[in-house]
């Protein structure tokens, strides 16, 4: 096989909904020819969509919290001062110091973050290279570290252009009319000459390396498109009606100008590549270019992130790749499992992402390891204790145009304060990292942490209740709603108050004076952030009333429509709910999850064949949800399509390993239609053999529902039982409780389940809901008359010798627990990984042997049945419904 060469072209902020009109308008002909000759897609982005997060994924396959890049700043060496961030804080290799170890030539110019630049092999010039912080008269030196290697830095120093060499010839592409400009009050000319300078710095060094250096690969990154976007998009066509008619006429051309001057740059870069190499430009999030941009943003640091829209670009050209095709569901997480593929290497299993076998003609084999971070040897990467020298006056220039941007707070004359801040927005970034990455219990301490100490963030609350809900915890969730809205009024009312105590007095009378702000009206996310907890309290007929009449009001339109499916979808009411997802599809064509939700609808509805249609629609936008490919299994075998069935399986499986159920509706195609019976079998055994290391047993049920008896029972028949033994045996319980003191912890810490795997561990019904998704779980949930349930408990605690609590009569128990159980059946419903088995306590203390039968054949085990029936102890049923 001839050697492969690969160029990676980032161009921050890219978007295909920008790109398309010009394209077909024959304004980017470069970009026409790498996509017709190769494959193109949208490339779905993270959260936060934060770009020195976004493009170290990219590099590295793996999400923020482990690479350790958290944010647009960190502190300094001495924590008590503030920069942008830097590379010293990522914790695992990229893809430069991989094929550095391979001995590939690689070349990285202006990735961010990439400062100090790694002493890989070749050429690295990091994001700090290109600012001009000085006027042009005066000295423009290299920071230290800013070129690998050390002794090429007078030499790519020299390639820089600065802002001042720019001419009206220069200007003239982006505002045509830029003589109507009053320079010394408008800073339009300024930023765009400043932005075209930094972009072509770049691209005058990456040419420069590719016309006179070796390379296997190389990566430059532009962040050009993203700043014109930021300064120039609420100018691009068509006219908003809050933008002035002149400054839409000055500058309503940059942004196609920006568009088509990165044109011109790939023209030349695939130029000097050769048709030989393998060319991937791709961008870490998209921009909105129209209705779905927001006309205003949020005051916090990073509020320009919410412009960014979810899908950046991909496309790839080269040797053995597919011709105007087309890759749906590509990941940026997928980027560094693919280049390693195209070098014929290794993937691993700890990066979050996987290889785009679609874009090849013929798919490789793929090899995986364990982790590119156990293989030995000099990589080029910085050593773990390695710290960044101190800020210095280019760190302060570097840090402007982030607070210019919006993307950080000034930090002001209190260099410590910043600081403080700065880790504060981090573990914010951190949380929502995690959230994005389905680790909830990771999330919610640090948002209880950042809430607790400003619990007037509305931020910081949306983000902790919202986290709550996700982990059933609804009464938790309407307390933070609570304190927002108090801290909320309380905030304003101080505000109001001292603005008017700062009028004179004169202006005070009794009716509020004009500039009075008046009473505190509720702002819009907290009505949305209402609607959530109502449905996390299971009011879902309520949520739906409120989520229709915000619906008619023109501040939320068809914004609420999403949501609006989905309590719909809740409360089983299919036809509303496929009216309200196609309604949030008409107000944003590229809304993923409303295409899953519509899918699920009109399966639920009987109609298969649109089921498919709009789950795949979905899948097209998001690949990785396995649960969308689980349903469109099911949507499949109805249709008779019983391979694409199997595929979809497949797939489900191969996201979600623990989805048993996935496993067994596969293992039915295999058998009874695909003539596969050997594949069939295989599954079947897969479910009660090899997968027996992933699945945990678990009893369940409302506290003194029996699941302590059950525990006996199995554990007496010979099942490992997952237990600390600190609770020992009590009159409340003559034979032991069976626990462990870590599930308590559930909700915060599920880390302890890899110890019960192929154990019984028991866990009470209020915290199901918390067990992670990369299991398979077999459920024995006992049931107990809520009444018995009370009872029982009203007795333990007249035992333990709290007979004042056991003389009251929890009246509030009975809705609390029938919110539980209802909580359960929501959860087992979609969670294709849990199967499970209701067992009434009853049943157990009447006829144990034919209870424990059913239970050993739901298990699937050869369990002895004797045993488990003899370690019953019907004298223990001490409280009887009605007695």
């Amino acid at each position: 096989m001839a050697k492969r060469k690969v160029l990676v072209i980032g161009w921050d902020a890219a978007d295909w909904k920008a790109i398309d009109p010009l394209m077909d308008a024959g304004l980017m002909p470069n970009l026409e020819k790498l996509v017709s000759g190769g494959v193109r897609g949208r490339l779905a982005t993270l959260d936060p969509p934060l770009s020195p997060m976004l493009w170290t994924s990219i590099a590295t396959g793996k999400r923020p919290y482990k690479h350790g890049i958290l944010g647009f700043t960190e502190t300094g060496p001495d924590g008590k001062t503030v920069r942008p961030v830097t590379n010293v804080h990522r914790r695992v290799k990229a893809i430069w110091n991989i094929l550095t170890q391979e001995k590939k030539r690689t070349h990285v110019l202006g990735w961010w973050p990439s400062h100090p630049a790694e002493p890989i092999n070749g050429v690295m010039v990091s994001n700090f290279y290109q600012r001009a912080h000085q006027p042009i008269n005066e000295p423009w030196p290299l920071r230290e570290g800013t070129v690998h290697p050390a002794e090429r830095g007078a030499e790519f120093a020299r390639l820089r252009i600065h802002p001042a060499e720019l001419t009206a010839a220069h200007i003239a592409p982006f505002v045509p009319d830029f003589a109507q400009v009053d320079q010394d009050k408008e800073r339009g000319l300024n930023s765009i000459a400043r932005v075209l300078a930094d972009c072509s710095t770049v691209h005058a060094a990456a040419t420069y390396l590719l016309e006179r250096e070796e390379w296997d690969f190389m990566g430059v990154y532009y962040d050009a498109i993203d700043h014109f976007k930021h300064g120039f998009m609420k100018f691009h066509p068509p006219r908003r009606p809050y933008i002035p008619e002149r400054e839409f006429n000055l500058y309503k051309g940059v942004v196609t100008a920006a568009y088509r001057f990165h044109d011109l740059m790939l023209g030349r870069l695939l130029d000097l590549a050769g048709p030989e190499a393998t060319v991937l430009l791709l961008s870490d999030h998209g921009f909105h270019p129209d209705h779905l941009r927001p006309s205003a943003l949020p005051r916090e640091p990073a509020g320009p992130a919410y412009e960014h829209s979810p899908y950046g670009i991909f496309c790839i050209k080269g040797p053995g790749i597919k011709q105007d095709e087309l890759v749906h569901g590509a990941s940026l997480l997928d980027i560094t499992p693919t280049l390693l593929t195209l070098f014929g290497l290794p993937i691993a299993s700890d990066m979050d992402g996987r290889p785009l076998l679609d874009i090849f003609e013929q798919p490789p084999k793929i090899e995986v390891i364990p982790s590119w971070e156990e293989v030995a040897g000099d990589c080029g990467m910085h050593p773990r204790n390695k710290a960044a020298d101190a800020v210095s006056d280019m760190d302060r220039g570097s840090l402007q145009q982030l607070v210019d941007l919006g993307y950080v707070e000034d930090p002001g004359e209190d260099p410590e304060q910043a600081s403080v801040r700065t880790v504060q927005e981090n573990r914010y970034f951190l949380a929502r990292a995690y959230v994005d990455g389905g680790r909830h219990p990771e999330a919610l301490a640090l948002f209880e942490e950042l809430f607790a100490a400003a619990p007037d963030q509305l931020r910081y609350g949306q983000q902790l209740a919202q986290c709550q809900l996700r982990l059933g915890k609804a009464p938790e969730a309407r307390a933070t709603l609570e304190k927002m809205r108090t801290a909320r009024a309380r905030a304003h009312e101080e505000a109001r108050q001292k603005q008017l105590a700062a009028m004179p007095p004169k202006d005070r009378p009794d009716a509020p004076p004009p500039k009075d702000p008046g009473p505190y009206r509720e702002e819009p996310a907290l009505r949305l952030l209402e609607t959530a907890v109502l449905q996390g309290e299971q009011r879902t007929k309520e949520a739906i009333a409120l989520l229709e009449r915000m619906a008619l009001d023109p501040a939320y339109g068809d914004k609420v429509q999403l949501r609006c499916g989905y309590a719909l979808l809740k409360a089983k009411q299919w036809p509303r709910a496929i009216t309200a997802f196609e309604r949030a599809i008409t107000y944003d064509p590229q809304a993923e999850q409303a295409y899953y939700g519509l899918g699920l609808a009109h399966l639920r509805n009987g109609d298969a064949e649109r089921a498919a249609q709009e789950i795949l629609h979905g899948i097209g936008l998001n690949f990785h949800r396995p649960f969308a490919h689980y349903h469109l299994g099911e949507a499949f075998t109805q249709l008779g399509r019983y391979a694409d069935a199997a595929q979809a399986y497949a797939v489900c499986l191969k996201m979600a390993p623990g989805t048993n159920r996935a496993r067994l509706q596969l293992a039915s195609l295999y058998q009874d239609h695909l003539g596969e019976p050997a594949k069939a079998e295989a599954l079947r055994r897969e479910v009660g053999e090899r997968t027996a290391p992933h699945v945990i047993t678990v009893v369940s049920g409302l506290p003194r529902s029996g699941t302590s008896m059950m525990m006996q029972a199995l554990v007496a028949a010979g099942l490992t039982p997952f237990t600390d033994d600190r609770r020992p045996a009590d009159a409340n319980n003559p034979k032991g409780y069976l626990e462990h003191a870590a599930v308590k912890g559930l909700a915060r810490d599920a880390s302890f389940l890899e110890q019960a795997v192929g154990k019984v561990v028991k866990v009470v019904a209020p915290l199901l809901p918390y067990l992670q998704p990369r299991y398979h779980y077999k459920v024995v949930f006992m049931e107990r008359g809520i009444e018995e349930v009370i009872g029982s408990q009203r007795r333990m605690l007249a035992r333990l010798g709290k007979e004042a609590k056991a003389k009251t009569y929890p009246l509030g128990l009975h809705h609390a627990f029938h919110e539980q159980l209802r909580r359960v059946e929501r959860w087992r419903e979609q969670c294709p990984n849990v199967d499970m088995i209701r067992v009434p306590y009853g049943e157990v203390i009447t006829d144990p042997l034919t209870a424990m039968k059913r239970v050993n054949a739901f298990l699937g085990t050869t369990l002895d049945v004797a045993a488990m029936a003899q370690a019953v102890d019907p004298a223990l049923y001490r409280e009887r419904s009605g007695t």
